[in-house]
């Protein structure tokens, strides 16, 4: 049998991914920094009438910061989280949510409809519509005895 040596900070590594993708560093300015940077978590599934749906959260995001375009089967969300001047609120002692620009790009099936789709900003969330075009929507096929 063979022995490995503990590392305590192997077992941290499984925080990287998550924080990294939160907080990885944005653009470069003109200044030669960099612009802060933060992905939104997104759940994307298919409704009972076969519609795919993205759900974004943006919480803190204004409907007017926020846009998505569909184009050669890419749906992209993209947007910016505006940092709230601290002048408004007196002292801040803590902030941890992320602030600054995102996007999000995600490829979508052939069989969706273009035209059908719909966003909806409401209560800190996203919600895209793509519905699927008739002809690819599942049918029921009767079998009938011969």
């Amino acid at each position: 049998m063979s022995y490995v040596q503990w590392n305590p900070f192997r077992e941290l590594s499984v925080f990287r991914t998550p924080v990294s993708r939160t907080f990885r560093p944005g653009p470069v300015t003109e200044d030669g920094g960099t612009e802060s940077s933060w992905t939104p978590a997104v759940d994307i599934y298919e409704t009972e009438d076969h519609a795919l749906v993205v759900s974004a959260d943006l919480s803190g995001v204004a409907q007017k910061d926020v846009s998505v375009t569909l184009e050669d089967g890419l749906l992209t969300i993209a947007g910016e989280r505006k940092f709230e001047n601290a002048g408004d609120k007196g002292r801040v002692y803590r902030t941890e949510r992320a602030y600054g620009s995102f996007r999000r790009s995600f490829s979508v099936p052939n069989t969706v409809d273009g035209d059908g789709v719909t966003a909806e900003h409401k209560d800190g969330t996203l919600r895209v519509t793509l519905p699927q075009k008739e002809d690819a929507k599942p049918q029921r096929i009767t079998v009938k005895a011969a």
